[in-house]
């Protein structure tokens, strides 16, 4: 490799030393600043974006797509009342049916395709059905809780009671890595 005469290298330094530039003086940089403070914050990023972001973390991606598709299979395989059936009366089958005197464990199951550290469950009950502990009825209406899912099937009993006759919807719905998969689950309530 031959190295350029004393004559290029001089004209290189010049090219370069040429090219610089001062530095923005102190007006510019306190009215930059007092523009950025202007500004504020930039906005949240939106419930999506949060998703999109935290799903492009490969540790969480797997689990929460095994357990959105768990799920899911969960849901379609469930029985459910017809589209469009009334909670009062009419043909809808249900899923479990008791007299007014007994209790009901609705046996929700979970299934995930890998492990899952917290998923947020809730359940959610209607008017005329209460949640069942201890011989007694509880005076909450809804119950939220976190807990890990390991692979495979994950049964979670809650107790129910019917204060009186009809058809119920009990609201399920979990919470995985900011996926939220809803479903309803039909109960008949019998005099007796």
């Amino acid at each position: 490799m031959t190295r350029p005469d004393d004559s290029q290298e001089q004209e290189v330094r010049q090219r370069l030393q040429a090219l610089r530039t001062d530095s923005p003086d102190e007006a510019f940089r306190l009215a930059l600043h007092r523009r950025l403070v202007e500004a504020g914050p930039p906005p949240a990023p939106s419930a999506l974006a949060r998703l999109s972001e935290a799903l492009r973390q490969p540790w969480l991606r797997w689990p929460a797509l095994g357990v959105a598709a768990g799920v899911a299979v969960f849901l379609l395989l469930s029985p459910r009342a017809p589209q469009g059936a009334p909670d009062e009366g009419g043909p809808a089958t249900a899923s479990a049916v008791l007299a007014t005197s007994q209790v009901a464990v609705v046996r929700l199951n979970l299934s995930a395709d890998v492990a899952v550290d917290a998923a947020r469950i809730r359940i959610r009950l209607p008017p005329g059905l209460s949640f069942w502990s201890d011989g007694q009825a509880l005076a909450q209406r809804d119950f939220e809780w976190t807990q890990p899912l390991s692979q495979g099937d994950n049964e979670i009993p809650v107790a129910v009671r019917g204060q009186q006759a009809g058809r119920y919807r009990i609201a399920v719905d979990a919470l995985v890595g900011g996926q939220r998969v809803e479903d309803t689950v039909l109960i008949e309530v019998t005099r007796g």
